[in-house]
């Protein structure tokens, strides 16, 4: 295929230069020889015949009588790379005719004795078999016949075939004339350099890893050709096994561009999508046989590519992209073209349907400025589908976005292989009949309404994807047996019946209906209690998960369920999606049973953030094994006070939600409590103050007793035991020996009354009030309530009858802290101190005396005096 290409080049650089005696030599500015001998169609025998010079480096013996070649005919020819004996008679070649010819590249023996064998090659060479390959060759013959520079065109070239114009093989030849144009000057730039280097330069493409990437080059159409070279990149174009020139703006037509790819023998995939290709308009079929065997994968996508009618591509395309091409129908040869195609993509193509008028002898005219429209019509008719013809191995067909209202009726009876069928994002309003092979089907955002029951022939479909149509009812009897994966979402469902006739169903997608609530009912029935105004599902049936027991994924977003029931998820389930519902809680029991489940969706603002959802916040959202994606998005609106904020925060413990252990903890708080409080009081004479302030309450119930107006004691004596002796001896006997009456517990005290009566009396019925301090008295508890009691009375009477005899001295800090109104006393009061020294015991019972004889001052008074006055005697 390379000699091919070699060849053509070879060819039109002869013609380009004049023939002189059958020979042609070219010199470089340089001086130095760079000689292309041309001897076509001098009907030479022999090549030794032709006596060409041994300098040359190019020689054509083409389309001559050449029946043998000997060593003789070649010897000498030291630098000769370029050798042409094609189109000759050539039956033998003598053994080690090419062996010193070190510097050959590239020997064309095509067209010959389909018998020849060629013996003793140099290492290098490059070798045309000389038997006629079925698609190079006649692509060599077809340029060659028609090229303007044959100077003696042979009797088969006057038969050329019929190609509807010469426009095609212009363009091809002149780029053929511009390639070899660009390798003359490239020749004459790399004139000291080595045949071998001249045959790898460096701007060949050289692909990586078998893949050549032009992809965004913005390689111009003579740029593209110069780096796929036939003649300069013959090693390059033999490692490319991917080309991408995709997104780089090249402008020019198909055929020319897969001649450039012609000596690519092993490329498996070409990228050309988002250029500017074009289909020449030009039937060129004739030709349209390429020898690329290995060329399985063509992406044309996204070129101004309008109809397939005089498409040229290899047959052996086995995956073709015409996605956005502008096509507007599939014509009727494009099946026997591409035979061999298994996998097409034509989606984002306009399909149009046409109505072909009826041609009468009498065509009315109509008048100026009327407008008839009679070429497009989405009315089908028996020759005005789109879709003429396609390949009967077709495995796959992507058809989305197509304008197409309807198949053929030809398409179950001839697409029995398909597998994967896309009509997505068409007009197809009543679902088609499908072929039984068909495994994955796509009719997505189309406009259909009911699924037939004829639907269920289509025994081997797997993959059901019918979202965002008009589905208004669903049968599973009509479903086929070996569905696995089904999505049903964004539709207008009546009923929905999950049924055991859809057994191996794995993934489902209801989301985008109107669900309310999945409640358990009776097995296997139909849904109930539908709202069919408003096309609203109300309940599944019961034991939904042992109706769909091998259901893996399911997806219930975008309805409007409230609350999932126990049962009403198959416990199979792996991943669940519940999101942009309206669920207020998710419970233990419903959940708990999904044993299986690893990934749950979730996404709401209508969650109740009380106690019901413990269970959710505080163990679900935690589980080690259960991955919960959107739980960062979930608010609460229940409580009030909780509107808007996160579940994820909820304030939701134990301790709050818990009845039981609220009483515990409550009743070891109380227990825990009164312990501390027996504690305290036993620390800090706990016991008393609760005494105390019984006494003082009934002192205050005392206040509003009728207080004696004649009091029979003149003072009310309180002491503490251990100065009892002295009370007696002393200041008892003393005082009633002047004349003072004098109240006195042991004395006075009436049997049978409680102590604090007697002691509330006797002090409302005494003038004064004497307390004998000492350490003993701040000791006694009694001493304490009658000291309060006393100096309650003085607070109510608003006079000062409290009278402090300091028997023994007290220092501050021996008086304990429950006796701070002693402490205050002897800050504020006036006290008289016993001495032992007689002298100054004269002058204690006169003052003593003194005192007692006064009438009580008011409090006021008292106070404003000296507070810190003593007397000692």
């Amino acid at each position: 295929m390379k000699i091919l290409i070699g060849s053509l080049h070879f060819y039109f650089m002869s013609v380009l230069f004049s023939r002189a005696n059958g020979s042609l030599t070219l010199r470089t500015p340089s001086a130095y020889a760079f000689p292309f001998c041309n001897y076509t169609y001098l009907n030479l025998s022999s090549v030794s015949e032709a006596q060409a010079p041994k300098t040359a480096r190019a020689l054509n013996f083409s389309h001559n009588v050449i029946e043998k070649i000997t060593k003789r005919d070649l010897e000498g020819f030291d630098v000769l790379e370029v050798l042409d004996l094609s189109y000759n008679q050539i039956k033998d070649i003598e053994p080690g005719a090419f062996e010193r010819l070190f510097s050959l590249v590239s020997v064309n023996l095509s067209f010959n004795d389909k018998k020849l064998l060629v013996p003793g090659l140099p290492p290098h060479p490059k070798l045309l078999p000389p038997s006629q390959a079925s698609g190079s060759l006649q692509l060599y013959t077809y340029f060659d016949k028609s090229s303007e520079a044959a100077p003696e065109p042979s009797a088969s070239a006057k038969e050329l075939p019929h190609l509807g114009g010469p426009s095609v093989l212009q363009n091809v030849n002149a780029r053929l004339r511009r390639n070899t144009e660009n390798l003359l000057r490239r020749a004459e730039k790399n004139t000291t350099a080595s045949p071998a280097a001249t045959s790898r330069p460096d701007f060949c493409g050289a692909p990586v890893n078998g893949t050549l990437d032009l992809s965004n080059s913005k390689l111009s159409e003579e740029e593209l050709s110069a780096k796929l070279d036939a003649n300069l990149c013959q090693v390059q174009l033999e490692g490319i096994v991917e080309l991408n020139i995709s997104h780089s703006d090249l402008e020019m037509d198909l055929l020319s561009l897969f001649i450039l790819f012609l000596p690519m023998e092993n490329v498996q995939s070409i990228d050309a999508s988002y250029n500017k290709l074009t289909i020449n308009i030009q039937d060129v079929e004739a030709i349209c046989n390429f020898p690329l065997s290995k060329l399985s994968f063509l992406n044309i996508s996204n070129n101004p590519i309008n109809s397939l009618d005089t498409l040229c591509l290899p047959s052996t395309i086995q995956i073709i992209d015409l996605s956005f091409t502008n096509i507007s129908q599939i014509p009727p040869n494009f099946a026997r073209k591409m035979m061999n195609l298994e996998h097409m993509y034509v989606q984002g193509n306009h399909f149009i349907y046409t109505v072909r008028p009826q041609i009468t002898n009498a065509v009315a005219k109509p008048p100026p400025g009327t407008v008839h429209i009679n070429a497009i019509s989405f009315v089908r008719n028996l020759n005005g589908t789109p879709i003429e013809s396609l390949p009967n191995k077709l495995k796959h067909l992507k058809m989305s976005n197509c304008s197409i209202v309807e198949l053929p009726e030809w398409f179950v009876g001839t697409m029995q292989e398909l597998l994967f069928l896309d009509l997505s994002s068409n007009r197809i309003s009543v679902l088609p009949d499908l072929p039984t092979s068909l495994q994955h089907l796509d009719i997505s955002n189309s406009d259909i309404k009911i699924i037939p029951p004829s639907f269920k022939s289509v025994s081997n479909l797997t993959i059901f994807n019918i979202q965002n149509n008009k589905i208004t009812d669903m049968h599973p009897e009509y479903f086929p047996l070996t569905l696995t994966k089904c999505d049903i979402s964004k539709n207008k469902l009546n009923t929905l019946s999950l049924t055991d006739a859809l057994g191996k169903l794995e993934h489902l997608n209801v989301s985008g209906n109107l669900i309310t609530r999945l409640e358990p009912a009776s097995y296997l029935s139909a849904l109930a209690n539908l709202d069919s105004s408003r096309n609203l599902i109300s309940e599944l049936p019961d034991h939904f998960g042992k109706a769909l027991p091998m259901l893996k994924y399911f997806n219930l977003s975008g309805n409007k369920i409230s609350f999932l029931q126990r049962g009403s998820l198959p416990a199979s389930l792996i991943e669940l999606d519940i999101s942009d519902n309206a669920i207020t809680t998710i419970v233990e029991d419903t959940f708990g049973q999904l044993t299986s489940l690893s990934v749950l969706t979730v996404q709401g603002k209508h969650f109740f953030c009380n106690c019901d959802l413990y269970w959710f916040v505080n163990v679900y959202m935690h589980h080690p094994h259960l991955r919960i994606n959107g739980k960062g998005n979930l608010r609460c609106s229940f409580p009030p006070d909780r509107r808007g904020s996160l579940v994820e925060s909820s304030r939701l413990t134990l301790l709050h939600c818990s009845l039981g252990i609220q009483m515990a903890i409550t009743a070891c708080v109380a227990v825990l409590v009164v312990l501390v409080l027996t504690g305290l009081c036993w620390r800090f004479d706990g016991l008393w103050y609760v005494r105390m302030g019984w006494y003082w309450c009934m002192a205050k119930r005392k206040q509003y007793e009728k207080r004696p107006e004649n009091k029979p004691f003149d003072a009310f004596v309180s002491y503490s035991e251990q100065d009892a002796n002295w009370t007696k001896e002393h200041l008892l006997e003393r005082l009633e020996t002047d004349g003072f009456k004098i109240c006195y517990h042991e004395r006075d005290f009436k049997p049978g009354h409680p102590v604090l009566g007697n002691i509330f009396y006797c002090i409302e019925n005494s003038h004064k009030v004497l307390f004998v301090l000492s350490p003993s008295f701040v000791n006694s508890c009694w001493c304490q309530y009658e000291l309060y009691f006393a100096e309650h009375r003085v607070l109510n009477e608003n006079q000062d009858s409290l009278i402090m005899i300091v028997l023994e001295d007290l220092p501050p800090n021996s008086v304990p802290q429950k006796f701070s109104k002693l402490r205050k006393l002897l800050k504020r009061k006036t006290y008289l101190k016993w001495s032992p020294e007689e002298h100054k015991q004269k002058m204690f019972w006169h003052q003593l005396a003194a005192v007692l004889k006064t009438t009580n001052e008011p409090l006021v008074k008292a106070e404003s005096g000296c507070a810190l006055d003593m007397h000692e005697m």
